[in-house]
């Protein structure tokens, strides 16, 4: 009887679970679909928007680009930042935490340290000061902009984008402030000197300044741009840790110490393949008689894409192109006169400075007259689920001190004695970056867009510029500190702080920037490479890209008389690698002694360099070299691991196998003396069986394109299973670090050595013979909801460097929105 109720019992029980597991399934099937009917992910009608002046008008074009017809400018930003927030919400909100170094309120406690970095550098401290100087026009429209996102985000109502949700968070309110620090951001994204001069203390413990020429060797053709041998200098005055041997990138003990491994995913690091390619044809060189113009800037892929493609028009107001969300302009792109694209210069405008701590006085450090007070503040840091952080930011007459919130130099220097001090051009108060921007969307001939790149700041840009008339030019717009050839160290390494002799006296004028205008060769370009200008012979940097992209670009423009859309877009689709053919030889002779070697060699000695999707020989040359990098400088040990990952020493494997018996070569972990023949003899064995394990050991399932994917990477969701796979954008991709089409590997990461998170982050080409005929592509999408179809459609078009219209009159409307202003 006991066993018949028992059994009766777990029955009642089993159905009520079921029931109750049916109902849930009901209630969730409910809330997904009321989530999907409430969700906002694709605006039409009318909207009432208590913010605007008048009544704007909105249609989206087949391409989904909003053309936005505004009665007034401050109505027109208004508007933009209202489709940043309705289209870009998520991605407003994680840039808004960013600058402001409050990821860690809704992300917890692995986003400290990278907060606390933010912080240290006081980005949005720094915002504030700058925007309170700008002109009180300027200021209105940038609040203007603020209001409409803050408009936008209402606008969702409750069904926001699905990361809210996973957050437990909600849209923050976006100051003008906000505008200006992701504007700080793009600067430091963008710039990377301070990190170099870092390695190069590192260095510094363990190897002599000529051996440091060995690892990060000057520009080709060029020596040293400083003759300071700082290795020395260092040791004098005792500036590393007296047990120190090797750099360990650890936190030593301190809480949220920012490691390189914390900012993957949020801030780019400059690095061979990204900075960008720009050029620009005058009409001779073109079929049509008029300039065609091309730019593809290099950015660390996200999903979704770092820009949105929009048209403003408003009176004294039209143009199109590529705008940031969170910045107030169209950042690349044209009016109906001109067109204009964008490189990373890359010139030295952060500057490390070592700071001697007042041995009577921690609170104070040496200065070139007697010991100074550090300026001091403290900083609270939210942190999900954890008690708050707080800790003292310290600053010095130089900049921020760093040392305090960097793993890596808190470990290289002694801390007891020294501390690390950051000067950095962007957070000058002086900066007015954002103005630049607004005044550029209003230009209507060369001259008048010059003007306006007086006002920009930073990061220092080269732009390729072309208008209706015929006439070309290229321009370099940013601040920068006057340097002096061989005088002083250059920005190589950290200087003395208490010695004025290192401290920056001026900027160069914008008239002593490069600057060309209507050459008699009939193009320009830049690809990150060296650029001099006429009237200062002294470079911006010592620490230019390699020029491998430029010179194919000028290869390829000579190749015709004449150019068309077609020509410049296979152009910028170009996957042959001149990095690559320098190493040929060496790779073509590589006698492995590996069973696969007499298979694949006839695909070895065809091999030119080309980085096709579809070819073998590209996967196994980028497996080689990735070994033959490893061989070379595996040997500097945690210092090689750090920033292996962030650059791929290409520049140094070159400069050593120039001569076939240098001792880089030779293998520290065996007893025989090797050349540079025996060392990639060495890395074809080691790259064939690392192949082998990964794709199989037949050689015609080894495909670049199966390893080398382009993944736009979702943050913060882009390294967690399942919601990876759901928000990231992965696609096989072309190219190289050293391609025109850039696919740079990341080669630090040991399940996807060869994954490129660092590619073209958009195309355009402008043709100024028809504007109209002008065209572009983009990574993604241009929505930021993720169960949109719209945020990921255009991956497959740009994987394979196809272009969609630009045009400021779209030939179809899928939809319209009115934003309607509120009547009293």
């Amino acid at each position: 009887m006991r066993t018949l109720k028992r059994k009766s019992s777990l029955t009642k029980f089993l159905r009520y679970l079921i029931v109750a597991l049916i109902l849930l399934f009901i209630c969730l099937v409910i809330l997904a679909v009321s989530y999907w009917v409430s969700a906002k992910s694709n605006l039409s009608g009318t909207i009432i928007s208590a913010g605007l002046g008048q009544t704007v008008q909105i249609q989206f074009d087949e391409n989904d680009v909003p053309h936005v017809k505004a009665k007034s400018q401050r109505d027109a930003y208004y508007t933009l930042g209202f489709l940043h927030a309705t289209e870009r919400s998520w991605q407003l909100e994680i840039s808004r935490r960013l600058a402001s170094g409050r990821l860690s309120e809704i992300l917890g406690e692995r986003t400290v340290s990278l907060d606390r970095f933010i912080r240290t550098l006081g980005i949005k401290q720094a915002a504030e000061k700058q925007f309170e100087r700008y002109p009180a026009e300027i200021k209105q429209l940038v609040q203007a902009y603020a209001d409409g996102v803050n408009a936008g985000n209402r606008a969702l109502g409750w069904a926001l984008p699905i990361e809210y949700f996973l957050t437990g968070s909600k849209p923050g309110y976006w100051s003008a402030a906000d505008s200006v620090a992701w504007s700080l951001m793009m600067a430091l994204d963008l710039g990377d000197n301070w990190q170099k001069e870092l390695f190069s203390l590192e260095l510094s413990q363990y190897l002599s300044t000529a051996d440091i020429w060995q690892v990060m060797p000057p520009y080709p053709g060029t020596n040293p741009v400083t003759n300071v041998d700082f290795a020395k200098l260092y040791r004098e005055h005792q500036v590393f840790r007296p047990t120190q041997s090797k750099v360990q990138a650890s936190r030593d003990g301190e809480p949220y110490l920012l490691k390189h491994a914390d900012t993957v995913g949020w801030l780019s690091d400059q690095q061979e393949g990204l900075g960008s390619n720009n050029w620009v044809l005058t009409g001779k060189k073109t079929s049509s008689g008029k300039p065609l113009l091309a730019n593809d800037p290099h950015l660390g892929l996200s999903a979704p894409s770092t820009w949105y493609f929009a048209h403003l028009e408003a009176p004294g107001l039209n143009v199109i192109g590529a705008t940031l969300p969170g910045i107030p302009a169209v950042v690349l792109g044209r009016t109906d006169k001109i067109a204009w694209g964008f490189t990373n210069t890359g010139p030295d405008v952060q500057d490390l400075y070592l700071e001697k701590i007042d041995p009577d006085n921690p609170n104070q450090y040496i200065g070139p007259d007697g010991p100074l007070s550090f300026l001091a503040r403290e900083e609270i840091i939210q942190i999900k689920d954890k008690p708050p952080l707080r800790f003292v930011v310290k600053q010095s007459r130089h900049g921020p001190i760093i040392s305090d919130s960097h793993a890596r130099a808190k470990k290289v220097i002694d801390t007891q004695r020294y501390a690390l001090a950051l000067r950095w051009t962007a957070l000058d108060v002086e900066n007015q970056t954002l103005m630049g921007g607004i005044l550029m969307n209003r230009a209507d001939s060369i001259d008048s867009f010059k003007n306006a790149l007086r006002h920009h700041y930073a990061p220092m840009q080269t732009v390729a510029i072309a208008d209706v008339q015929g006439n070309i030019a290229l321009q370099v717009a940013g601040v920068a500190p006057r340097r002096q050839l061989h005088q002083g160290l250059y920005g190589v390494a950290p200087a003395l702080g208490w010695e004025r002799q290192f401290d920056w006296t001026a900027y160069l004028p914008f008239e002593q920037l490069p600057s060309f205008f209507n050459p008699t060769a009939e193009w320009l370009a830049s690809a990150n490479q060296e650029i001099i200008s006429a009237s200062n012979p002294n470079p911006l940097t010592g620490d230019w890209d390699l020029p491998f992209r430029y010179d194919r670009i000028a290869a390829m423009i000579g190749e015709k008389d004449q150019h068309d859309r077609t020509s410049m877009q296979a152009m910028q689709g170009d996957v042959l690698s001149l990095g690559a053919q320098a190493l040929l030889p060496l790779f073509k002779n590589a006698q492995s002694g590996h069973t696969l070697q007499p298979g694949i060699q006839s695909v070895i000695d065809r091999f030119d360099g080309s980085m096709s999707i579809d070819s073998t020989a590209a996967l196994i040359f980028n497996t080689w070299v990735d070994q033959l990098t490893r061989i070379l400088f595996s040997r500097l040990g945690d210092s090689f691991t750090e920033e292996y990952g962030r650059r791929s020493f290409r520049r140094a494997v070159n400069h050593q196998i120039s001569n076939p018996d240098s001792p880089w070569c030779d293998v520290h972990t065996t007893a025989e003396r090797e050349n540079c023949q025996g060392a990639a003899n060495l890395a074809l064995q080691r790259a064939l069986n690392d192949l082998s394990q990964r794709y199989g050991k037949s050689s015609t399932d080894w495909r670049w394109g199966t390893a080398h994917h382009a993944v736009s990477e979702h943050r913060p969701f882009k390294n967690i299973p399942l919601l990876a796979e759901f928000f990231n954008v992965n696609i096989p991709f072309p190219g190289d670090a050293f391609t025109v089409n850039v696919g740079r590997p990341v080669l630090n990461n040991p399940k996807a050595p060869f994954q490129a998170n660092h590619a073209p982050s958009l195309r355009a080409i402008y043709d100024l013979n028809d504007p109209e005929q002008s065209a572009f592509m983009l990574p993604t999408g241009q929505s930021g909801w993720v169960q949109s179809h719209r945020y990921r459609n255009l991956s497959a078009s740009w994987a394979t460097n196809q272009l969609i219209p630009l045009a400021m009159k779209p030939k179809q409307v899928q939809r319209e929105l009115v934003l309607k202003a509120k009547s009293f």
